[in-house]
């Protein structure tokens, strides 16, 4: 179970504790008026079934890039899920014959993780954009069979539609077929969504960054994990085109950052801001701690409220 599952319901222990102790009005306020006041929105591309999902990690996993990871779990994770999907397991010839497109593909996945660790050029020119947009989007199709694994369903479409190509045992070629076979649109989308990201995110570049990171607490509400820190900076990215049209949802976000923040149990990260990046509006929205707790709410001190969290979840534990 993730955290987001968890904060979805609404009898969850996360979702009580935080109901109870950061219940967030002021600052879910605040936020609508600063998302209301953006002018600008980069529309996706005007084409049938856009996929919401695939392009909002891609760019997730673009300005990681440009902030200079180079470490990307979720995208490893999912290319070891198709290393050896569930049913695929090459016993016998048949089984072979099928698991044998999902091996190449895992090849292929685990160059696209070298050309990650590389550094990106230092000036890079539009076509350098968009080759990094097009790795950047395969990147999130590899991470998208990881963040279904716990949806049986949707965990199995996500492995038997990665792609109808037929890849070959050779992995650059078929990374080369996997990017080419992403339309051109998506790419310029993920493209504009980057250039629009360099001003507002410009502080946070060269700052000590961890991507993905994970928590003490994470194990507590299932798993956790956040978009990125930089420099003490806790980021979540949003890739929506009505930041500010519901209010719920919008709540939904600040208490999945609360929820980073309080999961953090002995203070590892150092986390003394938290905002929500919108990346179609190339707006960050950001607080410092002190100010995010006093608008969500909060009664207690941040050290209190992080043990007390974490006896409660304990306790809710063995209820179960």
């Amino acid at each position: 179970m993730s955290l987001t599952r968890e904060l979805a319901n609404p009898h969850s222990p996360i979702t009580r504790f935080l109901n109870a102790h950061l219940p967030g009005g002021a600052a879910n306020d605040a936020y609508l008026k600063a998302a209301r006041n953006l002018t600008r929105t980069i529309r996706p591309p005007e084409v049938r079934n856009v996929p919401w999902t695939t392009l909002g990690t891609a760019i997730d996993l673009r300005i990681r890039m440009w902030l200079g990871a180079q470490v990307h779990h979720g995208v490893k994770a999912g290319i070891n899920h198709l290393r050896a999907p569930a049913g695929f397991v090459p016993a016998t010839p048949g089984h072979a014959a099928k698991y044998t497109p999902h091996l190449n593909a895992a090849k292929a996945g685990e160059h696209l993780l070298q050309l990650l660790r590389r550094p990106g050029p230092r000036d890079p020119t539009p076509a350098d954009e968009e080759h990094l947009a097009r790795l950047a989007i395969v990147a999130a199709r590899y991470e998208h069979i990881f963040r279904t694994a716990e949806i049986p369903l949707h965990h199995q479409r996500a492995v038997s539609h990665f792609t109808e190509l037929r890849l070959g045992a050779d992995p650059r070629y078929s990374l080369r077929r996997l990017t080419s076979e992403i339309p051109r649109t998506y790419a310029v989308d993920v493209c504009q969504q980057l250039d629009a990201a360099k001003k507002p995110l410009a502080a946070l570049k060269g700052r000590p960054l961890t991507c993905g990171p994970l928590f003490a607490g994470s194990q507590d509400v299932g798993h956790a994990e956040g978009d990125f820190i930089a420099g003490g900076v806790l980021v979540d990215c949003k890739a929506t085109i009505t930041p500010a049209h519901y209010p719920r949802q919008s709540l939904a976000w600040l208490q999945q950052l609360a929820a980073y923040l309080l999961l953090d149990y002995p203070d590892h990260y150092r986390i003394h801001e938290v905002g929500l990046y919108l990346s179609r509006q190339g707006a960050l929205i950001s607080w410092p701690v002190p100010e995010f707790l006093s608008l969500l709410g909060a009664r207690q001190s941040l050290p209190d409220l992080r043990r007390h969290l974490r006896v409660y979840l304990g306790t809710a534990f063995y209820r179960r």
